[in-house]
């Protein structure tokens, strides 16, 4: 069975009670009040829609601008080498400038698409971009493009004005500066796949919370946890059985600090995806940014990005017989890589609301799974935490 992650914006916190629908010559006479409350989830999910069809829009004309940039600045160059090579051509500036054209809107563009996701937090939280390495790398080359561009630009306007005709040598450096651009397009594609991936991230919130992690593992600041000792044989079943129950209970602790599992509501049998499916998980309510801890000693199996769980961690716990997932991460710890050794209180990552997640209700999506194999990190058997954690006591 594939272990899923589906969760639906706003269907966050305790257990609610649905009732069923009334048929519609009974809705018919129902006061607007209650016809509201009765079509509250399916106001949810139109605007989770709406949601989804904004980031993927947004997404598809920046993807669409880098490449009609790169086809741009690409065609321009060639056409001003054509340009140097055939003076008497007169097609060849022609179609420098129309490549040029291309390359300004794609430009544009790029610009504003890119503020609009980093800014309105569409595809991933203000916060998230801030810290990532990536990111930075990222603007640092589209500012250099930027600069490089000033000069051409301002060449090719009064050669559309007509004010200058072009010159040999202005043609050459054009030429060479169009070249340098496609190369830096490029570099700017790998740094947005690596911002996109979660590679490059920073801790928030420095050295503090790496102390503080250390301390609740009982180990020094810096240092590294190294585990000598070989991962158990793979299980081989998925069928979760008493004692599995009774060893998860030891194994893991609350995720969050101050968090009192007694107070908060299973949600792991709510229905989602417009009821095709259930939860199978728990969603903890708390700040952007709170520090997220690893339940369980073990190791880190996949550092994963989707379009519904966002920064994801998947690990595994020291018998390997069980995999817990946490979703929605605003970011991941610093060095946290796939195979990295986990102590139960370390720190992981930061809860926000990357995915599918409601920007307005950041939350840590806590899932735990029985595994026959945990290099098949995706798949295993759903298991509530909530009951685990109150069984054992987990306030961090």
């Amino acid at each position: 069975m594939r272990w899923m992650l589906d969760v639906d914006p706003g269907e966050i916190g305790g257990a609610r009670a649905r009732s069923r629908r009334p048929p519609l010559t009974d809705a018919a006479k129902m006061p607007v009040g209650v016809l509201a409350c009765q079509y509250q989830p399916l106001v949810r999910n139109l605007i989770a829609l709406e949601r989804m069809t904004t980031r993927l829009l947004l997404a598809w004309v920046h993807l669409l601008a880098l490449a009609a940039g790169l086809a741009g600045v690409w065609a321009r160059a060639r056409a001003l080498r054509d340009s140097l090579r055939n003076p008497e051509d007169p097609r060849a500036i022609r179609r420098a400038l129309v490549g040029d054209t291309w390359w300004g809107v794609a430009a544009v563009t790029l610009l504003a698409t890119g503020l609009w996701r980093a800014i309105a937090g569409t595809e991933k939280s203000s916060s998230y971009y801030v810290e990532s390495y990536a990111f930075m790398v990222k603007m640092a080359l589209f500012l250099i493009v930027v600069a490089l561009e000033i000069w051409p630009m301002r060449t090719l306007i009064r050669w559309r004005a007509r004010k200058t005709e072009p010159d040999p040598r202005d043609v050459g450096r054009i030429e060479v500066i169009s070249y340098v651009q496609c190369a830096l397009v490029v570099c700017i594609v790998l740094a947005a796949v690596a911002t996109a991936r979660g590679y490059g991230m920073r801790s928030p919130t420095g050295s503090g919370t790496t102390a503080d992690s250390a301390a609740r593992m009982n180990v020094a600041p810096g240092s590294v946890v190294i585990d000598d000792q070989p991962p158990p044989e793979p299980s081989g079943t998925e069928t979760v059985t008493s004692d599995d129950l009774a060893l998860l209970t030891r194994e893991i602790a609350m995720p969050l600090d101050g968090v009192d599992p007694t107070k908060l509501h299973s949600n792991f049998d709510e229905r989602r995806g417009g009821g095709a499916r259930t939860h199978q998980a728990l969603d903890i309510l708390a700040a952007r940014g709170t520090p997220v801890h690893s339940a369980a000693k073990g190791r880190v199996l996949k550092l994963f990005t989707s379009a519904n769980g966002g920064l994801m961690v998947y690990a595994a716990d020291s018998s390997e017989r069980f995999i817990l997932m946490y979703a929605h991460l605003d970011a991941y710890t610093s060095g946290l890589r796939d195979g990295t050794p986990l102590e139960r209180g370390q720190l992981i990552g930061y809860v926000g609301s990357t995915g599918n997640a409601s920007p307005t209700a950041p939350h840590l999506h806590f899932a735990v799974a029985r595994s026959a194999d945990v290099k098949r990190w995706s798949r295993g058997k759903p298991i509530d935490p909530l009951p685990v954690l109150v069984a054992g006591g987990g306030v961090s």
